[in-house]
C-alpha cells in the first residue's frame, strides 16, 4: 500500500507556555485559522528541560538512567530559554512523516522551571490523508510514531529537516553539525549552539532519547479534541470515557539536553591566588607556582545533532562494531566490562589512529595542541598562538556559575565561575585510544616566582630576570632538584659521586685524566656524547643562543633527563620563568590515577565540567620543545603514573563533574 505522509501543518507548534506552579505564560505565535470551527482541532506535547540527580563524585550512573553521579548543575535563564520548537514525528525507518515549528520566546522563572508545555490547533481536514478518509482507522502500528524534540533549532537543522521530509530522505537522523572557531573570542562560525556570542538567545537544545506517542485510532476520534481544554495529550494520559482514544497514556515529557558542555574554573590554591609551593629548601618555600593563563585545545569541530551511543563508541561494522548502536540512547557505567560509549563523528579515524598518523587535527579540532612541520608535531610558539587562550583573573572576575542547585545539602562548593562554552568530544575503545592528540584538554601557563624573604642564586635568577633568553641563566632540574647555571649542576654532579646517577647524566663516561673526578681544577668530560662535553663547546663559542652548538648542548641534556627553563617575556605579565601544564579532561573518572577507565576523558555534551587545580608537585612543561626530555607526543595516554599536578573535577548535566587537578 502507498505510504502516505502527513502535512507539515499537522505538527505546526504554535502556542507555548512555562508551567509554574498554577500560573501560566503565554509565549505567542500564529495560529493556524480554519476554514469553518469545526475543523480544529488541539493537541499538546511538554517538553523536559534537562536535569538529573544530585550525587556524589564525578562518574557516570549505571543504566538505564545513566547521566553522572556528580549531581546537577541549575542552569541559567539563558541556558533555559526556549524560543522555539520543533517536533519531528518519524517512522521505525526514521523517515519523516511529519513536522512543525513554532516561534515564541520564554524563560523559566529563575532558571529553575524545566517543563514547556505546548498546544497546537490544526485543520483536523489535514489528517484525512493519513487516516485514508474520514471513515479512516489506524492499525496499532501505525498508531505508534517516534517523536523527536528540538528547542532553538539552527537554521540549517531546520533547513536539513524540511528537506528530508520532501525527499522522504532518512539520512536526517546522522546529520552533523559543524563549528569553526579561532582563538578570537567570539569568532565561532556556529555559535547559535551557544545562545550566540552572548549566549543569550537560546542554546540548542535535542532530544535526549527517542519517544514513541501514540495517536487516536480513528479520525472520528479527532472530534474530542476540538478546544484547547480538551487537546489531545501527546504526553499526558486522555480520559474521554466511551470512545477509542480514552485509553490512549502518553504521559511523560519528552526530555531534551543541551548540544553543547561547559567548562567552569575556581581557584583550588591552598595559599589562594593560584599560586602553589613547587620548591622547598632547609624547610622554607624557595619557589613557586602562579598559574596565570589557561588554555583550550582540540575542541572538536564536528559533532551529532542527536546524540548516540554504542558498546564500544563505533558506528555498526564489520567484527561486530558498533553493537547495540542507538540514536539517542543514554550513556551507562556499572564496571569496566558493563558499560557503553557516546558516539563521535570521527570515530573510525580516532579508533585506526589516522587523525595522529597522517597529522590531519586541525580537520577534526579547533584549538589544536600541536603545530604540525615537516619534521613532526610540536607544542612551540606556533602552536600556542592555535590556542583559545584566556586570562585566569579574567575567568574568576566572570560570571558564577549556580552553585546553590549541584551540591548535596549544605555542602556548597562555592568560587567556581563560567569559563566557556565546548563541543563533543569522545574517542572509542578500546582505553588505550584515549590519546592527547585526541583528547580535548586545557593548557595552565605558570610563572615562577620567589617568596618575600627569600635569598639566594635561585631567587636572583628568578626575580632579576629580563625575559632575554641570551643573558639571564638557565635553570636546570634533575631528579626534582633545582639549578641554576650548569656550574651549579657540575658542582652536583661531582659531589654526588663518580658512581652516582647523576654524575652519569652530567659526565657520561669520561677516560683518564680527562674525568672531572680528577682532580680539583675544572676539567670537562671528554665523553663527547656527554652534556658536559658539549656545554663546554657551546660555552666556549659566544655565538648566538640558537646556534648549533647550544642545540647539540640540549639534546644532549634532555637525552640524560635534565629538564631546562630559559626565560621569556609574556605579553601580561612580563618577564620571567614560564612552564606549562596540561590535563585532559575527565568525563567519568574512575578513581585510578594511571590506569585509564572507558569514557574516561571526554566532553559530552549536557555536562558542566568544573575545574580546580588544587596542588602542583613540581615545575612543568619547558616553553621550549627542546628543553624538554619528556616532550608531549601525540601519541601519549591520557593519563600516565608521573603526575605533576591535582585536579579537582566535577561534571554535571546540566550534569556536573567536579575534577579536582594536581600536578
Amino acid at each position: 500500500m502507498e505510504k502516505k505522509f502527513w502535512s507539515k501543518s499537522f505538527l505546526a507548534l504554535a502556542v507555548a507556555s512555562i508551567m509554574t506552579g498554577c500560573s501560566s505564560d503565554r509565549l505567542t505565535g500564529d495560529e493556524p485559522s480554519p476554514v469553518h470551527p469545526n475543523d480544529a482541532v488541539y493537541l499538546n506535547i511538554v517538553a523536559k528541560l534537562p536535569t538529573g540527580n544530585n550525587g556524589g563524585r564525578s562518574e557516570t550512573d549505571p543504566k538505564p538512567g545513566g547521566g553522572s553521579t556528580g549531581g546537577v548543575e541549575v542552569g541559567s535563564d539563558d541556558e533555559n530559554r526556549v524560543n522555539n520548537m520543533m517536533l519531528v514525528f518519524t517512522d521505525n525507518d526514521d523517515l519523516i512523516i511529519a513536522y512543525g515549528e513554532q516561534d515564541g520566546s520564554a524563560t523559566p522563572e529563575n532558571g529553575k522551571t524545566n517543563l514547556v508545555n505546548s498546544t497546537q490547533k490544526i485543520d483536523k481536514s489535514t489528517l484525512a490523508a493519513y487516516y485514508g478518509g474520514e471513515d479512516g482507522v489506524l492499525d496499532e502500528q501505525r498508531q505508534k510514531v517516534n517523536v523527536w524534540l528540538f528547542c532553538n533549532p539552527t537554521e540549517r537543522l531546520k533547513a536539513i529537516v524540511a528537506t528530508a521530509f520532501t525527499a522522504h530522505d532518512k539520512k536526517w537522523i546522522d546529520e552533523v553539525c559543524t563549528n569553526i572557531e579561532t582563538p578570537d573570542a567570539g569568532s565561532a562560525s556556529n555559535s547559535a549552539i551557544w545562545g550566540g556570542p552572548e549566549h543569550k538567545t537560546g542554546f540548542l537544545m535535542t532530544s535526549a532519547v527517542a519517544v514513541v506517542k501514540t495517536l487516536p485510532k480513528t479520525y472520528k476520534d479527532w472530534e474530542h479534541h476540538s478546544s484547547p481544554s480538551t487537546a489531545f495529550k501527546l504526553s499526558g494520559k486522555n480520559h474521554e470515557d466511551g470512545d477509542s482514544d480514552s485509553q490512549i497514556d502518553n504521559s511523560g515529557a519528552i526530555k531534551v539536553e543541551r548540544s553543547v558542555a561547559r567548562f567552569d574554573f575556581r581557584d583550588g590554591s591552598p595559599k589562594g591566588a593560584n599560586t602553589y609551593d613547587v620548591v622547598t629548601e632547609g624547610g622554607k618555600t624557595a619557589l613557586q607556582i602562579q598559574l596565570q593563563k589557561m588554555a583550550l585545545v582540540n575542541m572538536s569541530k564536528n559533532f551529532y545533532f542527536l546524540r548516540r551511543v554504542s558498546d564500544d563508541g563505533m558506528v555498526p561494522g564489520a567484527n561486530n562494531a558498533g553493537a547495540n548502536y542507538t540514536v539517542g540512547g543514554l550513556e551507562y557505567f556499572n564496571s569496566d566490562d558493563d558499560c557503553n560509549y557516546v558516539v563521535d563523528t570521527d570515530a573510525a579515524a580516532k579508533s585506526d589512529g589516522s587523525i595522529i598518523k597522517n597529522n590531519t587535527f586541525s580537520d577534526n579540532f579547533n584549538f589544536c595542541l600541536f603545530n604540525i612541520s615537516d619534521n613532526g608535531a610540536f607544542i612551540n610558539e606556533m602552536a600556542r598562538n592555535q590556542w583559545y587562550t584566556s586570562v585566569i583573573t579574567d575567568v574568576l572576575g566572570g560570571r558564577e556559575d549556580n552553585d546553590e542547585g549541584w551540591t548535596p545539602g549544605d555542602n556548597v562548593v562555592a568560587g567556581y565561575h563560567v569559563w566557556r562554552y565546548v563541543t563533543e568530544n569522545t574517542i572509542p575503545g578500546p582505553v588505550a585510544n584515549q590519546q592527547v592528540g585526541i583528547t580535548t584538554g586545557v593548557v595552565f601557563k605558570g610563572k615562577m616566582i620567589v617568596p618575600d624573604g627569600i635569598t639566594g642564586t635561585l631567587a636572583d635568577a628568578v626575580k632579576n630576570a629580563e625575559g632575554n633568553s641570551r643573558q639571564d641563566p638557565i635553570l636546570y632540574t634533575y631528579a626534582n632538584d633545582i639549578y641554576v647555571t650548569w656550574t651549579e649542576v657540575r658542582a652536583a654532579a661531582l659531589a654526588a659521586g663518580k658512581g652516582s646517577d647523576m654524575y652519569k647524566a652530567a659526565f657520561g663516561n669520561p677516560a683518564g685524566a680527562n674525568d672531572p673526578a680528577a682532580g680539583d681544577t675544572p676539567i670537562y668530560s671528554n665523553d663527547p656524547a656527554s652534556p658536559d662535553y658539549k656545554w663546554n663547546i657551546w660555552h666556549n663559542d659566544k655565538k648566538a643562543n640558537d646556534n648549533p652548538t647550544l642545540l647539540d648542548f640540549k639534546k644532549a641534556a634532555t637525552a640524560c633527563d635534565f629538564t631546562l627553563y630559559e626565560s621569556s617575556r609574556d605579553d601580561k605579565y612580563g618577564p620571567g620563568y614560564y612552564c606549562f601544564y596540561f590535563y585532559w579532561n575527565r568525563h567519568n573518572d574512575n578513581g585510578n590515577n594511571g590506569v585509564m577507565g572507558p569514557m574516561e576523558f571526554a566532553v559530552v555534551r549536557n555536562n558542566v565540567y568544573k575545574l580546580a587545580v588544587t596542588n602542583i608537585r613540581r615545575l612543568g612543561h619547558p616553553r621550549v620543545p627542546e628543553n624538554d626530555p619528556d616532550p608531549v607526543d601525540p601519541e601519549d595516554p591520557d593519563e600516565e603514573g608521573n603526575v605533576y599536578f591535582d585536579v579537582q573535577s566535577e561534571t554535571l548535566p546540566w550534569v556536573v563533574r567536579v575534577n579536582d587537578i594536581e600536578f
